[in-house]
């Protein structure tokens, strides 16, 4: 009987052994971050459209920017987070033409690119805006509400350029994935008819 008892408690602490262990284990994989960012990135101009909500072309009101805390508030996206900052530049730019959309021609509108300096805390500006400057913006609506508007592809901010669809980005690898097409201006906006 001493063996059988013997048999019944080691078994009985080597389970508690395997469950503690699997219990942590699971509870240290639950609380840690699995992925650092998701990314959708645009191969050709088509696909950025069919992703994006909103479809402006629209000029550049100001190069500068305004620099802002991208990361909001989980229970007020109005609202920054206080505790993490995600440095992000605002560019005010007036609506040209609404291709796809709610917008209207005439708008001004603040647009989110990645990077900036905000708090001292500094991240490469993900594209370049030149006032005075038109493009063609892949968007949708902030939680943080109107008029702010972010990419929801990479890229998302476009130029017609001698008879070409140019990305505008300054990550290389955004720029090498998509597929610079040969279209007139009267090719492009014929996709929103």
């Amino acid at each position: 009987m001493t063996y059988r008892y013997r048999s019944l408690v080691l078994t009985a602490l080597v389970a508690i052994f395997l469950a503690t262990v699997l219990f942590y284990g699971l509870s240290y994989m639950n609380n840690r971050t699995h992925t650092d960012q998701d990314e959708a990135i645009a191969t050709n101009i088509e696909v950025a459209i069919l992703n994006a909500p909103l479809v402006i072309t629209g000029k550049v009101i100001d190069g500068k920017g305004e620099p802002r805390n991208l990361r909001r508030d989980v229970f007020d996206p109005t609202k920054e987070n206080q505790e993490v900052v995600v440095p992000g530049t605002d560019y005010r730019v007036l609506v040209s033409k609404v291709l796809k959309g709610d917008l209207v021609a005439g708008d001004e509108i603040k647009i989110a690119i990645g990077g900036g300096n905000y708090r001292n805390e500094k991240a490469p500006l993900r594209a370049t805006l030149v006032a005075g400057e038109e493009y063609i913006f892949t968007i949708a609506q902030s939680g943080a509400g109107g008029p702010n508007y972010f990419g929801i592809i990479e890229p998302f901010i476009y130029q017609l350029k001698e008879g070409r669809i140019i990305a505008v980005s300054n990550i290389e690898k955004y720029k090498n994935a998509f597929q610079e097409t040969a279209m007139s201006e009267e090719e492009f906006y014929s996709k929103f008819k």
